[in-house]
């Protein structure tokens, strides 16, 4: 009996069976163009990112631990996670999976992999979450974000995350809090965050921002901020707050290896 050739049995990605390379870019993962709509379709589209993703021993705990936690299961999890590894370590990675299980939902169930992530998590299916994202290198506070499109002006950290969670009404919260270009405490915090809904948080390239919001005052506000929002969440059932930041040491300048050191005790001390 003849054997079938073996690309009958295996289709090809599209990029091998069109004898068209990808461009090396589109391996690098901006959680705000996901979040958006800009990113390439690999990315876009969480059953094709599911599908090229390999779930790493880590990778698949770290996104059961999450799951538990936006369940309400407080049992061999945690409220704050510290995502700390080299340059191109997978970090956004990580957050672009977590991202897309909590905008999903449900839904999520059938695709590669979250079975194992659900069995590990002992749940039954991934529950919905309200989510926002804040990006270091793409949030500018000189300039803000919005204010000409219908939205209101988001110049800080607090600003944009109440926004994304809570539209107009959430950003009132905190507006009186951007104006003053200081972090809002826990009860602000705790009103800023969807009641009875889980919540994912993720903060990427911490360390451009604190390094750029140095002079502003901004790095120091976003220290206080993310130390109460840990609190709060810590307080919370079904909140996540998941923060990259990077282990390289290479290229900070001395303030960049003090703010860094402030920022990874704080997360490792409450994650």
């Amino acid at each position: 009996m003849a054997m079938k050739p073996w690309y009958k049995i295996i289709t090809p990605r599209e990029d091998l069976r069109d004898g068209k390379p990808l461009d090396a870019s589109e391996f690098a993962v901006h959680l705000d163009h996901v979040r958006d709509g800009r990113a390439p379709a690999v990315y876009q589209n969480p059953a094709e990112f599911f599908e090229r993703t390999f779930l790493t021993k880590n990778l698949r705990e770290l996104s059961a631990q999450v799951v538990r936690r936006l369940s309400g299961v407080k049992l061999e999890t945690s409220a704050i996670f510290s995502l700390a590894a080299q340059f191109g370590g997978g970090k956004a990675h990580s957050l672009t999976l977590l991202f897309h299980l909590a905008q999903n939902g449900e839904s999520a169930k059938s695709w590669k992999g979250v079975s194992g992530i659900l069995q590990d998590a002992g749940v039954a299916s991934v529950p919905k979450a309200a989510t926002a994202i804040f990006v270091g290198t793409e949030f500018d506070s000189i300039t803000g974000r919005g204010g000409h499109d219908g939205t209101p002006l988001r110049k800080t950290p607090w600003g944009e995350i109440a926004f994304q969670l809570g539209g107009d009404e959430g950003f009132k919260l905190v507006e009186e809090h951007e104006k003053q270009l200081t972090a809002p405490g826990g009860d602000v915090i705790e009103r800023m965050l969807p009641k009875g809904k889980p919540t994912l948080i993720l903060f990427d390239e911490l360390m451009n921002y604190v390094s750029r919001s140095r002079k502003s005052g901004l790095a120091g506000q976003l220290y206080t901020f993310l130390h109460n929002l840990s609190e709060v969440a810590r307080g919370r059932d079904n909140v996540v707050l998941a923060v990259s930041i990077p282990a390289s040491e290479l290229e900070m300048t001395a303030e960049d290896q003090s703010d860094f050191e402030r920022f990874k005790k704080l997360l490792d001390r409450l994650g």
